[in-house]
Formats: structure tokens, C-alpha cells, sequence
């Protein structure tokens, strides 16, 4: 039973690096479309603009959820192969574990973004900013 928490946690790990990188990279990916529509000044992490900087931490953010998906890859992949159930159904558990969270962030995500995005329509219709849904 251990090793099947053990498989299934690092299963989710791996589910939930993915959702993460996803959201970073769509958040930076609207910060720069931002920035090349307004076109303001604010420069960092040695970037000579504001753009560059969110490009700069853009690329930083994707290797770093990449790396981290990797090494979760390679850790489940490691107890999977060592657990004394055998392969075939550790495996199974790992990789049903994994589709099942992939589905419920999926269907996750569709749900509470819709009832944001419909909050944040209602707040922009009243003109009203404190109706918008909390960061």
C-alpha cells in the first residue's frame, strides 16, 4: 500500500508541475501582450526594457516546470520499476493516476474559469472592481 501512495502522490506531483507550468506561461504570455500594447518602462533581471524582462522570466518559468516535470517523470518512472508489486501494476496505478488528474484539472479549470470570467464580465458591466473574483 506504501508503494501505491508513493506512486500515486508523484503521479499527482507531475499532474500538478504541468497545470502550473501551463498557468505561468498563459499569465506571462498576457503580461507581454500587455506590455507591448501599453508599451511601459519597467525593467529587470539585467533586461534593457520591460519586455525583455517578462521574456527573460517567461523562459526561466518554462525550463524550470520543465526540469521539474523531468525529474518527476524519472522518480515515479524509478519507484515504479522498483516496487516489489511488479511493473505492470504499478504502471498502471502511476499512469491512471496521472489521466485521472489530468481530467479533473481539465474539468477544473473549464468550471471555475468560467464562473471568473463571468464574475469579471458582471464587475466590468457595473464598473465595479471590487466584484472581481481574488488573485
Amino acid at each position: 500500500m506504501t508503494e501505491v501512495l508513493l506512486v500515486s502522490g508523484v503521479a499527482l506531483d507531475l499532474v500538478g508541475a504541468g497545470v502550473l507550468s501551463h498557468a505561468h506561461n498563459a499569465e506571462s504570455i498576457v503580461e507581454l501582450r500587455e506590455e507591448i500594447d501599453d508599451g511601459d518602462e519597467g525593467a529587470a533581471v539585467g533586461e534593457s526594457d520591460a519586455l525583455g524582462t517578462h521574456a527573460q522570466l517567461l523562459a526561466e518559468k518554462r525550463i524550470g516546470f520543465f526540469l521539474l516535470t523531468v525529474g518527476l517523470v524519472l522518480y515515479l518512472t524509478g519507484l515504479v520499476t522498483k516496487s516489489p508489486e511488479g511493473v505492470a501494476l504499478m504502471g498502471t496505478i502511476a499512469v491512471a493516476v496521472v489521466l485521472a488528474g489530468l481530467v479533473t484539472s481539465v474539468v477544473f479549470t473549464r468550471v471555475v474559469g468560467s464562473r471568473v470570467h463571468e464574475q469579471a464580465r458582471r464587475a466590468q458591466e457595473q464598473d465595479d472592481p471590487d466584484a472581481l473574483p481574488e488573485q
